[in-house]
């Protein structure tokens, strides 16, 4: 049983088709909310051809079942998703903001992590090696010379700490720098001027109200990283806080983290990341529900921190909602904290971390959009590796791919090409 449209807005009417094998032996068709307990109704409809026909107007922002019950045989259900008249303008992008390639201590090319991420249903990732920010350009270049449809932003993985910081833990973290305009890491290569600078950070952070159980000398590192983020119009995001170092310690000095949470310009938390041992990302989670930043609300992100092209991607992502396919509207939708980070586990169930209302709807769409979205990305990076090893252009069959991916993504949301 398929229905069309499957995204909808609020108290518009809409006019649906409902597709059956079978349509003999109906008794009734029935509408329901899943979340408003007193929501129910009985459709109208009519019947043209094995094509079901009915109009409704949604009353409330959630999701909906259609129930089809028969004379002499079990009910079928589909279900359908309501917006409102702002996020019905948005569409959903899938990404992964974390990966290691041979720029720095990944197995793999960056142009191969570009691919993979196709192959495992992305529509936008980046390349952050650690303190590298040449891995990810290269990305950027392979992709537009091989014109492969998906998007790439630049990216670095800073160690607050230094390069030290990746052998011996001392307390700093490492910050995400996402579409900066250039590296963070090179900044530091003048010691006069960064050892300046971090002072500059040291006063200022002695004129705030930080905990008092934190040395500003030491903190100040991290405060450094993220105002040279925000200076480069890059987003900061803070990777795996609980990570557990090899000393049995977390890298990141808590009461660091809880700081960052509270009062710098970070604009999202990796809830979801590599971790040795899976139940560190809950406590991830839950300590940055509890805190509030000053400044903005912090985005959630899963990322797969991936080291290799054929394992990891895919198994933690972030689902976020744009206006268009492009990276300013990916970075606005950052700011705006319109994402939901979610964690595919062993069973196949999902975690979701974000706002109610938007972890929700992606529930919803990891049951109704993805599977078909990643059969067709899928399907287009298999092309894209076949016309690479064959040396000879695919393009038609590409485009085909693309004409059906665009044409699934209008008909769930009822847009009219």
């Amino acid at each position: 049983m398929k229905i069309t449209p499957n995204v909808v807005e609020q108290n518009i009417t809409v006019n649906y088709k409902l597709i059956l094998k079978n349509t003999t032996n109906i008794e009734s068709i029935e509408i329901l909310s899943r979340s408003n307990y007193y929501h129910k109704d009985t459709l109208k409809y009519k019947i043209d051809n094995n094509i079901i026909l009915f109009s409704y107007k949604m009353s409330c922002v959630g999701e909906f079942i259609v129930k089809v019950n028969f004379t002499y045989e079990e009910s079928k259900i589909v279900c359908l998703y309501c917006l409102d008249e702002v996020m019905i303008k948005l569409r959903p992008l899938k990404g992964d903001l974390h990966m290691h390639s041979t720029y720095s201590d990944g197995n793999t090319s960056p142009f191969a992590l570009v691919l993979a991420s196709l192959d495992a249903g992305m529509d936008f990732l980046s390349i952050t090696d650690h303190d590298n920010y040449k891995g990810s350009q290269n990305a950027i270049k392979k992709v537009k010379k091989n014109s492969i449809d998906i998007l790439v932003l630049a990216g670095e993985e800073i160690c607050a700490g230094g390069k030290q910081d990746m052998s011996i833990s001392q307390g700093n973290g490492h910050i995400l720098s996402i579409n900066a305009n250039k590296s963070i890491e090179n900044q530091r290569k003048d010691g006069k001027k960064y050892e300046k600078e971090l002072q500059e950070v040291v006063k200022s952070l002695k004129k705030e109200e930080i905990d008092t159980n934190i040395d500003p000398t030491h903190y100040a590192k991290n405060i450094w990283v993220i105002n040279k983020i925000k200076e480069a119009k890059g987003i900061a995001i803070l990777s795996h806080p609980n990570w557990v170092y090899r000393d049995g310690k977390y890298h990141l000095h808590q009461a660091f983290y809880k700081e960052m949470l509270k009062s710098s310009y970070l604009d999202g938390i990796e809830v979801f990341g590599e971790e040795k041992i899976p139940e560190y990302n809950n406590m991830t989670h839950l300590t940055t529900l509890q805190t509030k930043n000053r400044h903005k609300y912090l985005a959630p992100f899963a990322n797969s921190d991936a080291h290799d092209s054929d394992k990891e991607i895919g198994e933690r992502f972030t689902v976020l909602f744009v206006k268009d396919k492009s990276t300013t509207s990916i970075i606005n939708a950052i700011k705006e904290g319109l994402t939901c980070a979610v964690f595919k586990r062993e069973n196949h169930e999902h975690q979701f971390i974000g706002k109610d209302e938007l972890a929700q709807y992606v529930y919803f769409l990891i049951k109704e959009y993805y599977p078909e979205h990643y059969a067709l990305k899928s399907r287009l990076a298999k092309l894209y590796v076949d016309q690479l090893i064959n040396g000879k252009s695919f393009e038609k069959k590409i485009n085909i791919v693309k004409k059906k991916l665009e044409d699934y993504t209008n008909s769930f949301y009822n847009i009219e090409n």
